[in-house]
Protein backbone atom coordinates (compact mmCIF):
# COMPACT_ATOMS: atom_id res chain seq x y z
CA UNK A 1 0.00 0.00 0.00
CA UNK A 2 1.54 3.26 -0.69
CA UNK A 3 1.67 6.12 1.61
CA UNK A 4 -1.04 9.10 1.18
CA UNK A 5 1.63 11.63 3.25
CA UNK A 6 3.46 13.90 0.96
CA UNK A 7 7.01 14.55 2.23
CA UNK A 8 7.83 18.46 1.61
CA UNK A 9 10.00 19.51 -0.63
CA UNK A 10 10.34 23.43 0.76
CA UNK A 11 11.25 24.76 4.13
CA UNK A 12 8.36 26.85 6.08
CA UNK A 13 8.65 30.34 6.11
CA UNK A 14 8.84 32.49 9.35
CA UNK A 15 5.40 33.88 9.85
CA UNK A 16 6.02 37.13 11.65
CA UNK A 17 2.59 38.58 11.05
CA UNK A 18 0.90 40.05 13.97
CA UNK A 19 -2.24 38.33 13.41
CA UNK A 20 -0.82 34.83 13.75
CA UNK A 21 0.84 35.81 17.68
CA UNK A 22 -0.66 34.68 20.03
CA UNK A 23 0.76 36.94 24.05
CA UNK A 24 0.20 36.87 27.54
CA UNK A 25 1.47 39.86 29.51
CA UNK A 26 3.04 38.89 33.35
CA UNK A 27 2.99 41.95 35.42
CA UNK A 28 1.29 43.69 39.26
CA UNK A 29 -1.56 45.44 38.77
CA UNK A 30 -2.04 49.21 37.77
CA UNK A 31 1.28 49.23 35.79
CA UNK A 32 -0.10 50.00 32.55
CA UNK A 33 -0.86 46.37 31.12
CA UNK A 34 -4.35 47.19 29.76
CA UNK A 35 -3.01 50.68 28.34
CA UNK A 36 -0.75 49.12 26.62
CA UNK A 37 -2.92 47.24 24.51
CA UNK A 38 -5.61 50.04 24.39
CA UNK A 39 -3.73 51.92 21.91
CA UNK A 40 -4.29 49.03 19.63
CA UNK A 41 -6.83 50.54 17.33
CA UNK A 42 -8.55 48.11 16.69
CA UNK A 43 -7.91 45.85 20.01
CA UNK A 44 -11.49 44.20 21.31
CA UNK A 45 -11.24 43.46 25.34
CA UNK A 46 -13.25 40.87 27.01
CA UNK A 47 -13.55 42.68 30.31
CA UNK A 48 -13.63 40.49 32.98
CA UNK A 49 -12.88 42.15 35.92
CA UNK A 50 -13.84 45.94 35.04
CA UNK A 51 -10.85 48.35 35.74
CA UNK A 52 -11.27 49.87 31.83
CA UNK A 53 -13.30 52.64 32.92
CA UNK A 54 -10.27 55.21 32.09
CA UNK A 55 -9.66 53.72 28.69
CA UNK A 56 -11.52 54.24 25.06
CA UNK A 57 -11.60 50.90 23.49
CA UNK A 58 -14.03 48.34 22.40
CA UNK A 59 -14.91 46.22 25.24
CA UNK A 60 -17.75 43.38 26.28
CA UNK A 61 -18.05 42.80 30.01
CA UNK A 62 -17.84 39.35 30.71
CA UNK A 63 -19.39 38.47 34.14
CA UNK A 64 -20.06 34.37 33.53
CA UNK A 65 -19.09 31.52 31.47
CA UNK A 66 -22.07 32.10 29.42
CA UNK A 67 -20.87 35.61 28.27
CA UNK A 68 -17.97 34.21 26.95
CA UNK A 69 -20.04 31.41 24.74
CA UNK A 70 -22.14 34.23 23.05
CA UNK A 71 -18.95 36.34 22.27
CA UNK A 72 -17.39 33.61 20.60
CA UNK A 73 -21.25 33.34 18.49
CA UNK A 74 -20.96 37.12 17.81
CA UNK A 75 -17.17 36.78 16.44
CA UNK A 76 -18.06 33.92 14.37
CA UNK A 77 -21.30 35.15 12.59
CA UNK A 78 -18.96 38.45 12.28
CA UNK A 79 -16.03 36.47 10.46
CA UNK A 80 -17.98 34.88 8.76
CA UNK A 81 -20.36 37.38 7.06
CA UNK A 82 -16.25 39.32 6.45
CA UNK A 83 -17.32 41.64 8.63
CA UNK A 84 -14.46 40.92 11.66
CA UNK A 85 -12.86 44.17 12.48
CA UNK A 86 -10.32 43.35 15.49
CA UNK A 87 -6.55 43.55 15.27
CA UNK A 88 -6.47 41.80 18.83
CA UNK A 89 -8.45 39.81 21.21
CA UNK A 90 -7.62 41.50 24.50
CA UNK A 91 -8.71 38.89 27.61
CA UNK A 92 -8.12 41.45 30.67
CA UNK A 93 -7.76 38.97 32.98
CA UNK A 94 -7.72 35.45 32.29
CA UNK A 95 -7.51 35.07 36.06
CA UNK A 96 -11.51 35.86 36.27
CA UNK A 97 -12.06 33.91 33.15
CA UNK A 98 -10.80 30.74 34.88
CA UNK A 99 -13.11 32.01 37.98
CA UNK A 100 -16.10 31.69 35.40
CA UNK A 101 -14.83 28.23 34.39
CA UNK A 102 -14.93 26.95 37.30
CA UNK A 103 -18.44 28.64 38.35
CA UNK A 104 -19.28 27.06 35.40
CA UNK A 105 -18.38 23.56 36.10
CA UNK A 106 -19.55 23.58 39.84
CA UNK A 107 -22.99 24.81 38.61
CA UNK A 108 -22.95 21.74 35.86
CA UNK A 109 -21.69 19.34 38.57
CA UNK A 110 -24.45 20.09 40.98
CA UNK A 111 -27.12 19.09 38.45
CA UNK A 112 -25.08 15.69 37.52
CA UNK A 113 -24.12 14.67 41.34
CA UNK A 114 -27.53 14.50 43.14
CA UNK A 115 -26.38 13.01 45.52
CA UNK A 116 -23.32 14.46 46.40
CA UNK A 117 -23.34 17.47 47.96
CA UNK A 118 -21.17 20.06 45.49
CA UNK A 119 -19.94 23.43 46.73
CA UNK A 120 -16.75 24.20 45.32
CA UNK A 121 -14.51 22.32 42.61
CA UNK A 122 -12.78 20.27 44.65
CA UNK A 123 -15.79 18.51 45.95
CA UNK A 124 -16.13 17.13 42.09
CA UNK A 125 -15.24 13.35 42.18
CA UNK A 126 -11.69 11.81 40.89
CA UNK A 127 -10.47 15.25 40.10
CA UNK A 128 -12.92 15.69 37.27
CA UNK A 129 -13.93 19.18 38.11
CA UNK A 130 -9.99 20.46 37.52
CA UNK A 131 -10.12 17.89 34.36
CA UNK A 132 -13.42 19.99 33.79
CA UNK A 133 -11.81 23.51 34.13
CA UNK A 134 -8.84 23.03 32.09
CA UNK A 135 -11.21 21.64 28.48
CA UNK A 136 -13.00 24.41 29.08
CA UNK A 137 -10.73 26.96 29.37
CA UNK A 138 -8.12 25.50 26.60
CA UNK A 139 -10.95 25.06 24.12
CA UNK A 140 -11.97 28.36 24.35
CA UNK A 141 -8.24 29.56 23.36
CA UNK A 142 -7.93 27.04 20.78
CA UNK A 143 -11.38 28.57 18.96
CA UNK A 144 -10.23 32.04 19.10
CA UNK A 145 -7.03 31.13 17.17
CA UNK A 146 -9.98 30.79 14.19
CA UNK A 147 -10.13 34.59 13.69
CA UNK A 148 -7.85 36.37 12.06
CA UNK A 149 -6.23 38.51 14.58
CA UNK A 150 -3.74 38.03 17.42
CA UNK A 151 -5.02 36.68 20.94
CA UNK A 152 -3.27 38.04 24.32
CA UNK A 153 -4.01 37.69 27.74
CA UNK A 154 -3.45 39.44 30.77
CA UNK A 155 -2.27 37.62 34.05
CA UNK A 156 -1.86 37.94 37.47
CA UNK A 157 1.94 37.42 38.67
CA UNK A 158 3.23 35.80 41.69
CA UNK A 159 6.08 34.33 43.24
CA UNK A 160 6.17 30.42 43.47
CA UNK A 161 8.82 28.39 45.32
CA UNK A 162 9.85 25.89 43.00
CA UNK A 163 11.53 22.79 44.31
CA UNK A 164 13.78 20.04 42.07
CA UNK A 165 16.08 17.49 42.88
CA UNK A 166 18.77 19.10 44.89
CA UNK A 167 17.93 22.60 45.09
CA UNK A 168 15.40 25.10 45.35
CA UNK A 169 14.38 28.93 44.32
CA UNK A 170 11.56 31.77 43.94
CA UNK A 171 10.26 32.50 40.40
CA UNK A 172 8.10 35.14 39.41
CA UNK A 173 5.37 33.86 37.27
CA UNK A 174 1.88 33.25 36.25
CA UNK A 175 -0.73 32.90 39.10
CA UNK A 176 -2.27 30.43 37.82
CA UNK A 177 -1.27 27.25 39.40
CA UNK A 178 -1.11 23.17 38.52
CA UNK A 179 -1.66 22.25 34.39
CA UNK A 180 -3.38 24.86 33.12
CA UNK A 181 -1.03 27.15 34.39
CA UNK A 182 1.53 25.65 32.49
CA UNK A 183 -0.41 25.27 29.61
CA UNK A 184 -1.80 28.71 29.32
CA UNK A 185 2.19 29.51 29.75
CA UNK A 186 2.74 26.67 26.27
CA UNK A 187 -0.10 28.38 24.47
CA UNK A 188 1.68 31.68 23.94
CA UNK A 189 3.99 32.39 21.46
CA UNK A 190 5.13 35.36 23.55
CA UNK A 191 4.83 36.12 26.95
CA UNK A 192 5.84 39.66 28.10
CA UNK A 193 6.95 39.37 31.65
CA UNK A 194 6.49 43.58 33.15
CA UNK A 195 8.54 44.64 35.67
CA UNK A 196 8.23 48.14 37.04
CA UNK A 197 10.63 49.72 39.86
CA UNK A 198 9.73 53.53 41.30
CA UNK A 199 12.94 55.33 41.17
CA UNK A 200 11.86 58.71 42.80
CA UNK A 201 9.08 59.73 42.06
CA UNK A 202 8.68 57.83 38.48
CA UNK A 203 7.80 54.76 37.31
CA UNK A 204 10.47 52.50 35.32
CA UNK A 205 9.36 49.37 33.64
CA UNK A 206 10.93 46.83 31.33
CA UNK A 207 9.75 44.07 29.45
CA UNK A 208 11.59 40.70 29.65
CA UNK A 209 11.20 38.43 26.79
CA UNK A 210 14.05 36.11 28.23
CA UNK A 211 13.44 33.79 30.54
CA UNK A 212 15.79 33.25 33.44
CA UNK A 213 15.64 30.71 36.71
CA UNK A 214 13.87 33.61 38.45
CA UNK A 215 11.23 34.54 35.59
CA UNK A 216 8.87 33.83 33.56
CA UNK A 217 9.46 35.13 29.85
CA UNK A 218 9.71 34.07 26.36
CA UNK A 219 9.17 35.34 22.50
CA UNK A 220 9.63 32.29 20.03
CA UNK A 221 12.02 33.14 17.37
CA UNK A 222 13.16 36.00 18.99
CA UNK A 223 11.12 38.47 17.57
CA UNK A 224 10.48 40.58 20.77
CA UNK A 225 14.03 41.88 22.09
CA UNK A 226 14.63 41.12 25.73
CA UNK A 227 14.78 44.32 28.40
CA UNK A 228 12.77 46.88 26.35
CA UNK A 229 11.95 49.80 28.27
CA UNK A 230 8.39 51.60 28.60
CA UNK A 231 8.82 55.82 28.62
CA UNK A 232 5.46 57.57 30.17
CA UNK A 233 4.24 57.57 26.22
CA UNK A 234 2.21 54.45 26.40
CA UNK A 235 1.52 55.26 22.16
CA UNK A 236 4.64 55.21 21.27
CA UNK A 237 5.75 52.12 23.56
CA UNK A 238 3.20 50.54 21.59
CA UNK A 239 4.39 51.89 18.46
CA UNK A 240 8.23 50.16 19.43
CA UNK A 241 6.41 47.01 20.50
CA UNK A 242 4.48 47.09 17.03
CA UNK A 243 7.38 46.98 14.40
CA UNK A 244 8.28 43.98 14.94
CA UNK A 245 5.42 42.24 13.17
CA UNK A 246 3.96 42.53 9.83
Amino acid sequence: KEANMVLPTKKTEIDNRFSSQRFGMLGLAGIGKSEFWAQDENALFLNTEGGLNALKVYEIPIRSWGDLREVYMALKEANDKGEFKYSVIVIDTIDRLIDYAIEETVNRAKEFYKKIEINTIADIPNGAGWFKEKEMVMNFMTKLELFPCAIAYIAHLTVKRIKETNSEYDKSTISIGGSLGEDLLAYTDHTLHLESHRIGDKLQRIVYTLPTQSREAKSRGSMIPNGMKWTDDMKENYKQFRQFFK
